[in-house]
């Protein structure tokens, strides 16, 4: 009888905010591109490397540390470290945004068609407004970022 009398337990999910999922967003851009930035960097030096200097990745990757120091790995973090933090806290957020607004207005459910339309829509946004531009500059002058910083 006392079990009958029991309500089931209701899980409240606290919702959060867009501008948290952002900023959480732009922390893992901050952080993906100080543990990516030595490959791109001895990516876009074997891509440079008309003389041939380079015989692989590992070889670029040591010559570079022995000859210029090992910060010079991270040459260009500051424009990588942008492009991510701006791409991951726009998709991060602009998903966020658009779950909200496709979630049902009687039950505050998100379907899965809504969370589809969602993750498709972030996704078109952060191509339009960051990684496109970012890949026609650096593809048309793939100089700047390795003479940044």
């Amino acid at each position: 009888m006392a079990e009958q009398n029991q309500k089931p337990h209701q899980h409240h999910k606290k919702s959060i905010p867009p501008y948290m999922k952002a900023i959480s967003g732009s922390m893992g851009g901050i952080f993906e591109a100080c543990c990516l930035q030595p490959i791109d960097v001895i990516k876009t030096r074997l891509q440079l490397d008309q003389s041939g200097s380079y015989k692989g990745i590992i070889h670029c990757g040591t010559t570079v540390a022995r000859t210029e120091g090992v910060r010079a790995l991270w040459k260009g973090l500051t424009p990588f470290a942008t492009h991510l933090t701006l791409k991951y806290s726009l998709r991060m957020g602009s998903n966020a945004v658009l779950q909200a607004a496709f979630k049902d207005s009687q039950t505050g459910n998100l379907s899965n068609r809504g969370r589809l339309l969602a993750g498709f829509g972030a996704g078109v946004l952060e191509a339009l407004a960051i990684v496109t531009p970012f890949e026609v500059l650096t593809t048309s002058n793939p100089s700047i970022i390795v003479a940044a910083d």
